[in-house]
């Protein structure tokens, strides 16, 4: 996978996961489910306190979703915590709706607040 589809970052003991988008903003879906289902796991190993950002995303499926409820599990384990930003696309809220998982991973309007909410105790 090529370093401008996937972005990972850290500052302040916080990773942030994000996707590069195109021109009208969007990530490409297929690439997106690709990171989750072969790369995220690995990528993200050991970290407690993560913000994953879906700006630009359009959809998940479940070879993604499996991933992130994983990904949950470890980092409540390690004591972090995990938030999801920008979760704006309809057809993403509805998945997140349908399979109940957002009453199960904190969702933030933006990145910033999500941040803020991972960096506090």
């Amino acid at each position: 996978m090529s370093p401008q589809t996937v972005i990972l970052l850290e500052d302040d003991g916080v990773h942030t996961v994000s996707f590069h988008r195109d021109e009208q903003g969007l990530a490409n879906v297929d690439l997106v489910r690709g990171y989750f289902a072969n790369e995220f796991l690995k990528s993200t190993a050991g970290v407690r306190r993560l913000v994953i950002d879906l700006a630009g995303v359009a959809s998940l499926d479940s070879a993604s979703l499996g991933p992130l409820v994983q990904k949950l599990r470890e980092i409540q384990d390690l004591k972090g915590q995990l938030a999801l930003a920008e979760v704006g696309s309809p057809a993403l809220r509805e998945i997140f709706a349908l399979t109940r998982f957002d009453k199960v991973f904190a969702m933030y309007r933006t990145r910033a607040e999500a941040i803020a909410a991972v960096k506090s105790p």
